[in-house]
């Protein structure tokens, strides 16, 4: 209460109203207090509700998400006993169709046999290596793939592969160059020399008679290397160049489709990348990078 209030009071209604000012004052200062009390309990109410339905919800979607994992592991299960079970199958499949390869090669060979019966029985040679080779791949890309790292010489063992793939190459006069450098890398030799022939054979059956097909060995300056696989084929289109690398994708009419899933298999169990991109003027390039050189000289 200020003093000219005060002075006011006195003249006016004497100390009646001095006590009655005096008394007032309190009051609204409490009204006011509780005022700001009561808007701040309403704020902290809804902020609690509005952190208690946020939770709630992530509640629901973890339970969610957990049901998913769930189901999808079961799935995994289910899918790894079929896989078992189809290669139990492709694997035993192979016997008989060696049996009727062998009974229509020489049905094929007697000279007593009527021509049509002697063609006929070559189809049957041909369909069954046809069938044989799919079945080969489906049980070979089936196969868990452990690496077991050693050192091996990248440029010998690219030229061995080359040097497998002789006929096939000279039967379409495809000129394959070789790399000139040489490194030493950390590999599956085995699992390598794998990879090496399925890309190696892609490009072969890619390009055109009389194509060429390069392998190239680039080091880097870090501790890395790459590897490349350069044809002059028609390519791949750039939507496609994800997808050649999936299950039964192929671009060939012989193809398999598994080839290269297989070289996506082998690369990932290494650790290292594999990429398709398109090659200038024309063809496609297969890339694998990350190659570790190893210290052994």
């Amino acid at each position: 209460m200020s003093p000219a209030d005060y002075q006011a009071a006195i003249k006016k209604q004497g100390a009646h109203s001095i006590v009655i000012v005096m008394s007032a004052a309190p009051l609204h200062d409490i009204a006011a207090h509780d005022i700001l009390l009561r808007t701040l309990i309403c704020l902290l109410a809804v902020a609690a509700a509005g952190v208690s339905g946020f939770a709630w919800r992530n509640f629901v979607k973890t339970h969610e998400l957990q049901l998913r994992l769930v189901k999808a592991s079961e799935m995994n299960g289910h899918l790894k006993q079929m896989n078992l079970a189809a290669a139990g199958l492709a694997h035993e499949t192979r016997n008989p169709l060696n049996i009727i390869r062998g009974l229509a090669q020489m049905i094929s060979q007697q000279t007593a046999a009527a021509p049509e019966v002697r063609e006929k029985s070559r189809a049957i040679v041909e369909e069954t290596d046809r069938v044989t080779a799919q079945l080969n791949e489906f049980i070979n890309y089936s196969r868990p793939r452990e690496v077991r790292r050693s050192p091996v010489p990248l440029g010998r063992v690219v030229s061995e592969v080359a040097r497998a793939l002789t006929y096939d190459a000279e039967e379409k006069k495809v000129q394959v160059k070789l790399p000139a450098d040489d490194v030493t890398i950390e590999a599956d030799e085995q699992l390598l020399r794998q990879a090496l022939f399925n890309l190696l054979i892609n490009a072969i059956q890619a390009v055109d008679a009389g194509g060429q097909i390069e392998v190239v060995v680039i080091k880097n300056a870090g501790a890395e290397a790459i590897l490349e696989v350069r044809d002059d084929g028609p390519g791949v289109a750039p939507d496609q160049r994800a997808e050649i690398f999936k299950p039964y994708v192929t671009t060939h009419q012989k193809g398999t489709g598994l080839g290269l899933a297989v070289v996506q298999q082998i690369v990932a169990a290494h650790g290292w990348e594999i990429v398709c991109l398109g090659n200038q003027p024309k063809g496609a390039v297969f890339r694998i990078s990350r190659l570790r050189p190893s210290r052994v000289a």
